[in-house]
């Protein structure tokens, strides 16, 4: 915004002065709209009725609570918009005066907040409501009328279509081999995007709020179907493309502000033993290091990583660096079969992989692939989220219903972005993504035009920003984006996962007069639960058919820790032991903790490849034992008995 300044520390009468900044501003801006939209020439008027001197409690505090409030809107409309989605009858182009959530009683004026979605002609998702009164809280963003500091006016400017970039040759490394003079260039890249202005749609404030608004309920549908329903980026087949191209337009952002056109964000390649712990460059607090992170998990800051992570009732952390001795290397084992398992194992096919169809008619979260629920949700709880956390409230969020969150950055999805390490950790997700792509047994993924031609519209240049329209179809080749990967040089370090037997195994399952529990059930921690006597289909798959395990209906709190692991044909005095590393392993439902806009439970649904596990287990025998290990002590409850489908792969 013209001729806006924002301070770090200020004094009541400079807060005066900032403001008056904030009101000329935001004057000559609804004068330009005013100018060129006809039917809005009260616009001056309703802006201008949400500026009253500012008072605060006290000299010398923080400006953050102040301008952070009058960016937040521009941040979250402005960051990214969704255009197009499944089902395919929605797929047309077109403009959408999104609706404002008027829930809160503080909104005085919601018809402000709605001539600004309708005068800027904002497109978005048919049916998707933009939830206005639940802002993010006021560690990054707290955008209130009811403080007087309406928001910025959003731009603009046109939306372009995306080009490829195939004339670029960059390749991403992994974080703990960049050169010293790399780690640097790393390190300035995102102090530049620290230092913009946070209503800057490309500051580092506005790229951390648009992973929040796409996965913590500020987009809502309002289409009858599901009306008022939650919009998230998990939980389906848009986890990976939309995570690809979400850091593809930090990384060009990163790459414009160290003006170095070779610049490709380095990775965490939590999935090798040598990168098995948070790199040092991201601990280092000396000199204001623009990528340390104080709210993470202390007791985890150098420790071996744990892609199981919950499995085993959180052990003891193993130091990295410490002796490499039998439960050390058991440790490095498990996350090696970890990754197998995601990649290879249960991984088979683009459902299974990539996540199925989302659901919008209800609270139901689809259902995750395995490179969004096993080691990406371990690494995010892992690093973020501090058992019996002390925080004082000082280093806590603020949630929507005005509770404190003590819990930290990366361990909670609507703050995950606020880590410098959230990025080079979906840097490394995406690598495993071309990876499998790259492999025969992967692919590029779905061929449904719904998915194909799914588009999002990102900010791009920090110069001179504009809006890109960028289809999933764009991005399933990364050197469209301009980017390649390191290459490994023998083989991926998870093909060396050495997988044993659990327990001795003569044939299948076959129920044994085992008495079946009855659904629905609620998952106890530390109560097994067997299903016996699992049928499985008659006939063999077919090609491009494999055998899944599904339990669909999984009802859950989705701000708490949830997880339960799945085997087959284990002892219930042997199921507290299945881990990854096991051939009785057949996966787990996993998520990361966030809130919830729409109150109440959420429901999902995990489809588990298994037919490799039949191979070792089952013998000849038409049915299975399923076993479920609940590892967190809140309460999941499981509507349907699980059930073994045949589903094609793709």
């Amino acid at each position: 915004m013209d001729g806006l300044e924002l301070a770090s520390w200020v004094d009541e009468e400079h807060l005066r002065r900032v403001h008056k900044r904030i009101k000329q501003a935001v004057k000559r801006t609804v004068e330009r709209l005013r100018d060129c939209m006809n039917g809005y020439k009260w616009a001056l008027f309703l802006f201008l009725t949400f500026f009253p001197p500012v008072r605060r409690a006290g000299s010398g505090r923080h400006l953050a609570d102040a301008h952070d409030r009058c960016h937040c809107l521009y941040i979250l409309w402005v960051g990214a918009f969704p255009e197009k989605l499944y089902p395919p009858t929605q797929l047309e182009y077109h403009h959408l005066p999104v609706a404002v959530d008027t829930m809160n009683s503080w909104m005085a004026n919601p018809c402000c907040l709605l001539w600004l979605v309708a005068a800027i002609g904002l497109t978005g998702y048919p049916g998707l409501t933009f939830a206005a009164t639940d802002m993010v809280n006021y560690k990054h963003l707290n955008c209130d009328p009811s403080g007087k500091l309406p928001c910025p006016p959003l731009s603009t400017a046109p939306i372009v279509d995306f080009k490829p970039e195939r004339s670029a040759n960059r390749v991403r490394q992994p974080v703990h081999r960049l050169s010293k003079s790399y780690q640097e260039k790393y390190k300035l890249a995102v102090a530049r995007m620290k230092a913009l202005p946070a209503s800057h749609p490309l500051s580092f404030t506005a790229q951390a709020a648009i992973h929040q608004a796409y996965c913590d309920g500020y987009y809502r549908y309002d289409n009858a179907a599901a009306k008022n329903q939650t919009f998230d980026v998990h939980f389906s087949w848009i986890f990976a493309p939309w995570h690809r191209i979400y850091i593809y337009f930090y990384e060009r952002a990163l790459r414009e502000l160290v003006g170095d056109d070779t610049f490709a964000l380095p990775y965490w390649s939590w999935d090798a033993p040598d990168g098995m712990v948070i790199p040092p460059l991201f601990r280092d607090r000396s000199n204001n290091n623009s990528l340390y992170d104080p709210y993470r998990n202390k007791a985890n800051l150098d420790k071996l990583v744990d892609l199981d992570y919950l499995s085993n009732a959180r052990p003891e952390p193993i130091d990295f660096n410490g002796p490499k001795d039998d439960k050390y290397m058991d440790a490095v084992n498990c996350n090696l079969c970890t990754v197998y398992d995601q990649q290879i194992r249960s991984g088979k096919g683009a459902v299974n992989f990539l996540g199925g169809v989302p659901n919008f008619t209800d609270t139901d979260r689809s259902s995750s692939g395995t490179l969004e629920q096993m080691a990406h949700t371990a690494m995010h709880v892992w690093t973020g989220r501090a058992p019996n956390s002390t925080a004082d409230n000082s280093t806590c969020a603020v949630e929507h219903d005005g509770s404190y969150n003590c819990l930290n950055d990366m361990g909670f999805l609507g703050s995950s972005g606020r880590d410098p390490l959230f990025y080079s950790h979906h840097a490394n997700v995406d690598r495993l993504w071309h990876i499998w792509a790259t492999t025969p047994r992967g692919g590029n993924g779905f061929s449904n035009p719904a998915w194909l031609d799914a588009s999002f519209v990102f900010f791009d240049g920090v110069r001179h920003p504009r809006r890109v329209r960028i289809k999933f179809r764009d991005v399933l080749d990364t050197r469209n984006l301009g980017y390649t990967y390191a290459a490994v040089a023998d083989k991926p370090p998870f093909l060396s996962c050495n997988l044993t037997s659990l327990v001795p195994h003569g044939g299948g399952g076959g129920g044994g007069g085992k008495v079946a529990p009855t659904f629905p059930l609620i998952l106890k921690d530390g109560e097994v639960v067997e299903v016996p006597g699992v049928a499985l289909p008659a006939a063999p798959p077919g090609p491009g058919q494999d055998r899944v395990l599904v339990i669909d209906r999984i009802e859950y709190d989705p701000t708490e820790e949830n997880k339960f692991d799945v085997a087959i044909n284990v002892p219930t005095e042997s199921a507290a032991k299945v881990a990854p590393q096991y051939k009785e392993y057949v996966g787990c439902f996993a998520v990361v903790p966030s809130s919830v806009q729409s109150g109440g439970k959420m429901k999902g649904k995990v489809t588990l490849a298994i037919d490799d596990v039949l191979a070792d287990v089952a013998g000849n025998s038409t049915t299975v034992d399923v076993v479920i290990v609940p590892r967190t002590p809140y309460e999941i409850k499981l509507y349907q008995a699980p059930t073994i489908q045949m589903t094609n792969m793709n």
